[in-house]
């Protein structure tokens, strides 16, 4: 069990320091609130292309470049540019960043957070946060890099990779690769969902028409800024507030948002200080969705040579819930009894020798096996829902 814990709490620790990037500018109902969410899946770059060694990290985030495909973004055409001005120019809901992006085949998202200002003791304070998200959809593959630098403090980097549900923590250190992989039922879409609350810039409110047609990221779009009653809801002095949203399909390709922040700004006050209070200074947001239907990922080979799992047998009919280095968890419904008989008869015949049988129906059965220097611990015990809980665990 210990071991079984330390490989969870591995896992987990992984995805949570992807959520340490946090501190982004969100904007919800009333007063806004910092939100920190662990990191999502995306599709990347190769791994070429990334920075090396986390103790060699730059100062700044590295630039993803990834593979290229035959673009089929969408047009790029359109007619020129059209100014829309005067208080009657149209208005949109504001667009959430995942929103349509389903239509897409793959992309990669690059969102760039810098804060700076002062202290009311006159201390500077400046940091900045790099998060990229890419996917691609037809491999299932995504990629999440996040690259956090602050004053007077080392800078960090957090990658994840993802296929399907498999989930691997990738690291580079002393010129070595480094990959902690893991599978668990519905983790693609966990990602994604934790991908989606983070990015999210806003969450409600209206954007005023400011000019038709303009092409960014090789995509035809059209400007909007944020109204008046929207800006209010930040609480503070918003200084730009500008978004472009693809003319074909309606998905934002580019959101810019700077904040300026003083010691009345309670909110983004204490964001940007970081609890040390703070007289003024600016957030900038910038936001991009960028290598539309161009992004390809390339799983590193540390982690495409990583098994998951204990490669021995399960009932049949056994769902596959969790799947680690050395551990594997799943559940089948079946008798309890039937599923003890199971592995009693079948290892074995594998070379396996029951060598500790703890247990009962009533709570649950402990196995241990061995086979020369490889040995194995089976639990299961019947859920309340009747199937049976399974853990394998080598070691």
């Amino acid at each position: 069990m210990r071991s079984q814990l330390l490989l969870v709490t591995t896992l987990l620790a992984g995805a949570i320091s992807v959520a340490g990037c946090g501190n982004l500018p969100f904007l919800s109902q009333g007063n806004p609130q910092p939100t920190a969410s662990p990191a999502a899946s995306g599709d990347a770059a190769t791994p070429a292309t990334q920075p090396t060694a986390a103790a060699e990290q730059p100062t700044q985030a590295p630039a993803n470049t990834p593979a290229q495909t035959i673009p089929t973004a969408p047009q790029t055409g359109g007619a020129p540019s059209t100014p829309a001005t005067g208080d009657g120019a149209p208005t949109i809901p504001l667009p959430q960043s995942q929103a349509n992006l389903a239509q897409l085949e793959s992309y990669r998202i690059t969102i760039v957070s810098k804060m700076n200002g002062k202290t009311t003791d006159g201390k500077t304070i400046e940091s900045q946060m790099t998060y990229t998200q890419a996917l691609h959809r037809p491999s299932k593959t995504g990629y999440t890099l996040v690259v956090e630098n602050r004053q007077g403090a080392p800078s960090t980097q957090s990658e994840l990779y993802s296929v399907g549900d498999m989930l691997y923590i990738y690291q580079r250190q002393g010129g070595k690769e480094l990959c902690q992989p893991g599978m668990m039922a519905g983790m693609g879409d966990m990602l994604r969902g934790i991908a989606d609350a983070m990015t999210a810039p806003l969450q409600t409110g209206t954007a005023q028409l400011v000019n038709r047609g303009e092409t960014v990221n090789g995509v035809l779009t059209d400007r909007y800024t944020l109204d008046q009653e929207t800006i209010n809801q930040f609480g503070a002095t918003v200084e730009k507030a500008d978004l472009w949203v693809a003319r074909d399909g309606g998905y934002l390709v580019k959101y810019d948002l700077t904040i300026n922040v003083t010691s009345n700004t309670t909110g983004w006050a204490a964001m940007l200080g970081g609890g040390a209070p703070i007289s003024e200074g600016t957030i900038v947001y910038n936001w991009s969705l960028e290598d539309i239907n161009k992004t390809t990922i390339t799983l590193p080979s540390a982690c495409s040579e990583q098994t998951v799992g204990v490669d021995l047998p399960l009932p049949a009919g056994t769902q596959v819930d969790m799947a680690m280095p050395n551990t594997t968890m799943g559940k089948v419904n079946a008798g309890i009894d039937s599923v003890l008989t199971f592995f009693k008869t079948e290892y074995p015949k594998l070379g396996y020798e029951l060598t500790d049988e703890y247990g009962d129906a009533q709570n649950g059965y402990i196995l241990n096996f061995k086979k020369g220097a490889d040995e194995v611990m089976v639990q299961f015990s019947t859920m309340s829902d009747g199937s049976v809980q399974i853990t394998l665990t080598r070691g």
